[in-house]
């Protein structure tokens, strides 16, 4: 429904709210970059390892703090944690940081985010479903679950991300991934019920829930690697308040209870064995039908791409060892947030190793969010992947991934959305552009490296979504087949500096039932991105 939603401000106009989105997302997504190229280089006592171009040996480099920190900006660099001091082995109820299991603590923050939820849509936007009671809950609860109509990235981020405060909540008082997942989904129905009169969302349950464990877990172990326990004085403070940032309920729980500035060992998932940052900046054109001179839209953008850990490394195998991140910050676009893309690792089983080949299957957690002119798309899902390294020369390796989805929970824009059926009972504020809807598909990708870095890469997925809401009214059926393919190629410059190129194109096949439908249509968005890309780290796959 409408909360929990950080990003709605209320009753202000539309451009002014669309300010205020865009300046929260870019605040965060600068964060998030900033935190994850500073875990890899600003700490003192890390030894750096210079990657020779010339002739592909590393070398150790020791350096200052004030050095690691210029460093930070030097890409190509494979870092190493040197005074890292090996934890002890937990105790029962004790987690990898030493944080003793805090039931009470981790209950009382997930009341505290609703009822803070609660306060901003009552005082702050002036909303008119937050007076709530004892019969409002009961009536929602007779009412039972129905499909809303808020904007999608309100659906599709903004609830997400909070449930990823829920998610934290426990995750930063003890608790595992797997003990933490259903504060998440306790939470988010806490405010369903509870926090708000419109009837509750299954959408938004979903998306909040299994969305704000993804995004939850992803910042939990991001802040991971800002934090060094080793740490003392203005390094140490400054690294507690990068991982507040990043994640927030984690670094206010750090400050309460001393371990902000308590000097102890740090754990071993702290820093995976390869860790990869790549920035990316460039101009991106984005065409509609068949030719990209069509209704051509051109903009600049930043992305990042983030990967902590390899699904062929075999020191850690607990959920998020391995976890992929991409976000693109779109300028002049719809959205300043233009995709965020998220996968971890659940589970993961060797099938062969050897010196020429590594194969190995993963199941995942995946989360998509997607936002632009163009297309609307997101979802949450999970997969399973046969991932296999090739390995060629010393230099040259061939990584491949092949992956069958199944999307709980997916949205996608469509041409009829607008006869989506609500109950009485939902007061509708708007007409909707996007069908809600469950399905999956495969995915396929390749990539060429050398020296650690893409030199050419390949990537299609397919999406089969059977809408569940939306383009459909009683007995009718809404089918959407959802293509992405790009082909992306980059040249390194100088060390760690390159410049690269990729050529993609969204492809929806739509078949509709409904009266006023259409049967069939097809929207084609073909898109050119030019960019320089700077690498902080090697893949290490």
């Amino acid at each position: 429904m409408d909360g929990p939603s950080w990003l709605e401000v209320g009753p202000v106009s539309a451009a002014r709210g669309s300010l205020t989105r865009a300046a929260l997302a870019a605040f965060c997504l600068i964060l998030m970059a900033a935190g994850s190229v500073f875990a890899q280089a600003s700490a003192a006592g890390f030894k750096v390892i210079r990657f020779d171009s010339s002739d592909g040996r590393s070398e150790p480099d020791s350096t200052t703090a004030a050095e690691s920190s210029v460093l930070a900006l030097v890409p190509d660099l494979l870092l190493a944690d040197e005074s890292h001091i090996s934890a002890p082995v937990p105790a029962q109820g004790v987690d990898a940081w030493g944080v003793k299991r805090n039931w009470g603590l981790a209950i009382g923050e997930v009341v505290a985010v609703n009822n803070v939820v609660w306060l901003f849509n009552e005082y702050i936007r002036g909303a008119a479903f937050t007076q709530v009671n004892p019969r409002s809950w009961y009536d929602n609860i007779k009412t039972g679950f129905v499909w809303d109509d808020n904007h999608f990235t309100t659906n599709m981020f903004a609830h997400p991300y909070h449930g990823s405060m829920y998610y934290s909540a426990a995750r930063s008082n003890g608790f595992n991934y797997w003990q933490s997942a259903p504060f998440a989904i306790a939470g988010s129905f806490m405010w369903e019920c509870c926090g708000e009169t419109h009837p509750m969302s299954s959408n938004d349950w979903i998306a909040t829930s299994i969305g704000g464990i993804a995004i939850g877990e992803t910042f939990y172990r991001l802040s991971g690697t800002v934090l060094d326990n080793t740490a003392t004085g203005s390094e140490r403070t400054w690294r507690e308040i990068g991982a507040l940032l990043i994640s927030p309920l984690r670094g206010f729980n750090r400050l309460v209870s001393g371990r902000w500035s308590e000097v102890g060992p740090n754990p071993d998932e702290r820093m995976p064995s390869s860790m990869s940052n790549q920035l990316s900046a460039g101009v991106r054109v984005v065409g509609e039908g068949k030719s990209i001179d069509d209704s051509t839209q051109t903009n600049a953008f930043f992305e990042v791409d983030y990967a902590f850990g390899s699904p062929f490394s075999s020191e850690n195998r607990k959920p998020f060892d391995f976890f992929l991140m991409s976000l693109q910050v779109n300028f002049s676009e719809k959205q300043t947030l233009g995709r965020l893309q998220i996968q971890g690792n659940l589970w993961t089983k060797d099938l062969k190793v050897s010196d020429k080949v590594h194969h190995a299957f993963t199941l995942t957690q995946d989360y998509d969010y997607m936002n632009n002119f163009a297309y609307e798309f997101g979802g949450q899902s999970f997969a399973g992947s046969l991932n296999t390294r090739w390995l060629f020369s010393e230099n040259w390796h061939l990584r491949t991934d092949l992956s069958l989805y199944w999307m709980l929970m997916g949205a996608v824009n469509s041409d009829f959305a607008f006869i989506a059926e609500f109950p009485p009972e939902f007061d509708q504020e708007r007409l909707r552009e996007y069908d809600f809807g469950t399905g999956g598909g495969p995915a396929l990708g390749a990539a060429l490296t050398l020296k650690g870095r893409d030199v050419l890469a390949l990537r299609y997925r397919l999406t089969y979504l059977k809408t569940l809401n939306g383009s459909i009214n009683e007995g009718d059926d809404a089918h959407h087949y959802v293509h992405w393919l790009f082909v992306r190629g980059r040249v390194p410059i100088s060390r760690g500096f390159g410049v690269g190129a990729d050529a993609g194109v969204f492809l929806r096949d739509s078949y509709y039932t409904c009266d006023v439908c259409d049967d069939y249509v097809q929207q084609r968005n073909p898109q050119i991105r030019l960019y320089g890309v700077w690498q902080v780290g090697r893949e290490g796959f």
